[in-house]
């Protein structure tokens, strides 16, 4: 094979896989991800399907979820949109919304009964999200509605967010009956997970909600040990008070 077709080859598959990548939006879902209420509700009116999806198996509704636009989500759900529908990779407009922090569009899809604990393909949920990107409001919305929320998942994500440093979240998660206590891989503590990341105001709000600096890890380990190990100094200064 010459090196001229070699090259052609390479260019023909580099506009391949651009064009498989590349995302085919309808009217309706350009005008609902502009958040166009008017022009949303005339190109319902002509006759567009609402839960007509793109190449990517994204809907007008997560398209107005993504960027938050509650008055084309509700102008949408009035005319029959799905609420749980499901892109190519299992995402929700639910988990969409709660990943961006879109307080009003999570209350919303709550109130029309959205699935809150869906997962999408790579298991990520509404709740998880927005613990990872903390958001305080999103997680007081969805946090009720987690109904039977598994003890050791509800640890893990309290562990989760003391070592990210979201610490409204972490109030936010232990008025709810989350202990502060909470175990998670190996027996580590949220503590444990607030020294390794030498998060001092978070360790301090662990602390005053009653986290033990004492317990043990399945390697013996204390917060303050984790702290000397990582040489997490602010942690360490606090943790010798105790």
């Amino acid at each position: 094979m010459n090196h001229r077709l070699i090259i052609i080859l390479m260019v023909c598959s580099a506009l391949f896989l651009s064009a498989c990548s590349r995302e085919y939006n309808t009217e309706l879902m350009n005008a609902s991800k502009g958040g166009d209420d008017n022009a949303v509700q005339n190109v319902l009116a002509r006759g567009a399907d609402v839960n007509e999806k793109s190449n990517k198996g994204k809907t007008a509704l997560m398209f107005a979820a993504s960027e938050g636009h509650a008055k084309v989500l509700r102008t949408l759900i009035e005319h029959g949109a799905k609420i749980d529908i499901a892109d190519n990779y299992g995402t929700t407009a639910l988990i969409v919304a709660s990943t961006a922090g879109h307080d009003e569009v999570v209350a919303l899809l709550l109130e029309h009964n959205a699935n809150p604990v869906a997962r999408d393909n790579s298991g990520s949920s509404p709740l998880v999200n927005a613990v990872y990107f903390g958001h305080t409001k999103t997680v007081s919305l969805l946090l009720p509605r987690q109904k039977n929320l598994d003890k050791q998942d509800g640890e893990e994500l309290l562990l989760l967010a003391s070592g990210l440093g979201h610490n409204d979240i972490i109030n936010v998660m232990i008025d709810y009956g989350i202990s502060a206590n909470a175990r998670g891989l190996k027996q580590r503590t949220a503590l444990m997970a607030a020294a390794a990341f030498d998060r001092a105001e978070t360790a301090k709000i662990l602390l005053a909600r009653g986290a033990n600096p004492d317990a043990r890890d399945e390697d013996g380990n204390t917060a303050l040990d984790v702290a000397k190990d990582r040489g997490s100094d602010k942690v360490l200064a606090l943790l010798g008070q105790h």
